[in-house]
């Protein structure tokens, strides 16, 4: 039963690659200017491992590889829109993650420097042209913008009874992960320039 059982390796496996200017700007060192961000520094970063948290990973992903040729994320280059308010189930929990990953925030976003390096308004909640459930990334520099539906409810999972909520939780959570193509649709919008 173990091995169907989500851990930390599974989490570590899973990488995304980022650069980030304004570190660049300031003269940061390789490591703080480039980086690789893994599953579990999300899971981390929210404070535990569900379903959410595992999404809005496996989006970013996928979206990066789309918006990015080179399948590196340059934070503060996507505006994010959530046809949700951002109270509303997880969707703040969810876009706390991509801020964590893309750089893109609401108006808690850095306001930039002499015009650059602008993190704030990178995120807008309640968009009504967006159906329910689909998040739409746009690179703000190319124009290539894809739309990302997940439903986690789609995974193969089944409970097992007399199983603790806590194990059939951790056992989804690896259905998500071994089956991400079941869970998670992207749609180019746009190919930008």
């Amino acid at each position: 039963m173990s091995s169907s059982i989500v851990n930390e390796n599974d989490f570590k496996s899973h990488k995304i690659s980022v650069y980030e200017p304004f570190s660049n700007f300031l003269l940061g060192t390789e490591e703080e200017k480039r980086f690789d961000l893994t599953l579990l520094d999300v899971i981390q970063f929210a404070g535990h491992a569900c379903p959410s948290m595992v999404g809005a990973f496996l989006i970013s992903q996928r979206v990066i590889k789309e918006l990015f040729p080179t399948g590196v994320c340059v934070r503060g280059d996507v505006e994010i829109d959530i046809p949700s308010a951002a109270t509303q189930g997880a969707t703040g929990p969810i876009s706390n993650v991509f801020g964590f990953i893309f750089g893109a925030w609401a108006e808690t976003g850095f306001g930039g420097l002499n015009g650059q390096f602008v993190r704030r308004g990178l995120v807008r909640y309640s968009v009504s042209d967006l159906p329910p459930g689909v998040f739409r990334f746009r690179n703000i520099k190319t124009g290539a913008c894809v739309d990302a539906f997940y439903n986690p409810g789609l995974a193969p999972f089944e409970a097992q009874e007399q199983e603790s909520f806590q194990l059939q939780w951790r056992r989804k959570i690896k259905s998500i992960l071994e089956h991400p193509d079941a869970v998670l649709k992207i749609q180019v919008v746009s190919k930008g320039r």
